[in-house]
């Protein structure tokens, strides 16, 4: 994972890519084969892409029990992924979300009648008892597939603003300020999934005495907005 976070991918500014919701309306409903729907076991999946974007692609995965995948590529880069674990009481808000859709059984194209391509396409997919569906938009004017769409987005905020800290504390400690700065305005957004999440990180900045004094005071005033925003 060092030499992954060493990467010069991780110069990214993320901010801006999440703003998508995704392409064209492609609908698909099919049994699924020896896909990682056939044993009938639970598989969400996000992804992102836009071409014109810094970051042109990004990619979650998760099981049905919190379990997965985060994976993204820059602009004329190799791949990046690595594991990723959220708690069940997400994957319930996922799974429920998905059922108020009736998403399985479901024909709605949720692509908005105007077509907002410069957005870049987002497809979400649900495998679940040897069916598998996806959906895909750049826009849809149905809150539900929105709130969705919102949900796995933040995750990957939450987990491409891990790697950045931990590669800022790594090769350049002096810019941990800017990162840390950074994260407040994605929690005050609300941009990250499961902010109790990066507690035990922002414990160990705040004693890390290699980072300067005022990024181990912003990270301990971070933890405690956390714990008042419960």
């Amino acid at each position: 994972m060092r030499n992954l976070i060493r990467s010069p991918l991780f110069g990214l500014a993320l901010l801006m890519l999440f703003t998508a919701s995704d392409a064209r309306g492609q609908v698909a409903i099919e049994r699924v084969g020896n896909s990682l729907a056939g044993s009938g076991a639970t598989h969400y999946e996000y992804l992102f892409e836009n071409e014109r974007f810094t970051v042109p692609f990004i990619e979650v995965q998760l099981d049905g029990k919190g379990a997965g995948k985060f994976r993204f590529r820059k602009k004329d880069s190799d791949d990046v992924s690595k594991d990723l674990s959220v708690s069940l009481a997400l994957i319930q808000q996922i799974q429920g979300l998905f059922d108020l859709l009736k998403f399985l059984d479901s024909k709605e194209d949720y692509q908005y009648k105007k077509d907002f391509a410069h957005l870049g396409k987002v497809t979400l997919r649900l495998s679940q008892n040897g069916r598998q569906r996806s959906a895909s938009f750049n826009y849809s004017s149905n809150q539900t597939i929105t709130q969705l769409a919102d949900i796995f987005r933040n995750i990957a905020t939450q987990e491409t603003r891990v790697l950045e800290i931990e590669a800022t504390r790594e090769s350049d400690p002096l810019s941990m300020p800017a990162q840390l700065r950074v994260l407040e305005s994605e929690l005050k957004s609300i941009q990250i999934a499961e902010p109790d999440r990066l507690k035990p990180l922002l414990e160990e900045l705040k004693v890390d005495e290699s980072l300067p004094l005022i990024a181990r005071n912003h990270a301990d005033r971070l933890i405690k907005s956390i714990d008042k925003g419960k």
